[in-house]
């Protein structure tokens, strides 16, 4: 007879939006490559590019990049210059770790909070080639920001419960 292990909802949301998230962003690349292949080949080849290739191709890019934000926190590969980190004693590097860590969470917060009022201004826009209305575009920076907040709690949080070494 064999066990089963069960996982509370909040895990399972969790991992759940950790999925999807990351399947937003391999359909977004493809997207984005075909939108840049499609410019190429119609400048090139029919010398008539059409405009909207390009303004996805920005929307895509712009998607990426802030939803993988959140991936990066939660693996801890996120960009970072690391220059005074591996010099300080274990403990000190524990407390940066958490500074950082709330840093991070505060900026998040700002982006989630400020990216809902830039979604208001965007709701009287559209975009100019493919007419959209940039409420949607610009739904990433709640969106994005709000992952990150959860993302970078969670991580803050395992920083706290590590054990200095």
């Amino acid at each position: 007879m064999t066990t089963r292990q069960s996982t509370s909802w909040p895990d399972t949301a969790l991992q759940t939006t950790r999925r999807s998230v990351e399947s937003v962003v391999v359909t977004l690349f493809t997207v984005l490559t075909i939108a840049v292949f499609a410019q190429v080949v119609a400048r090139y080849v029919f010398n008539s590019p059409p405009a909207w290739t390009e303004e996805l191709a920005r929307f895509c890019q712009v998607w990426i990049v802030l939803l993988t934000s959140s991936i990066c926190v939660r693996k801890g590969s996120h960009l970072a210059v690391d220059y005074i980190g591996p010099s300080l004693p274990p403990a000190a590097r524990k407390t940066l770790g958490v500074v950082t860590g709330a840093l991070i969470v505060a900026y998040s917060a700002v982006v989630t909070i400020w990216g809902v009022r830039l979604m208001a201004v965007g709701a009287l826009q559209v975009s100019p080639a493919m007419q959209i209305n940039m409420a949607i575009v610009y739904s990433v920076f709640p969106l994005a920001g709000a992952l990150l907040v959860i993302e970078g709690t969670l991580a803050t949080l395992r920083q706290l419960k590590a054990d200095v070494k």
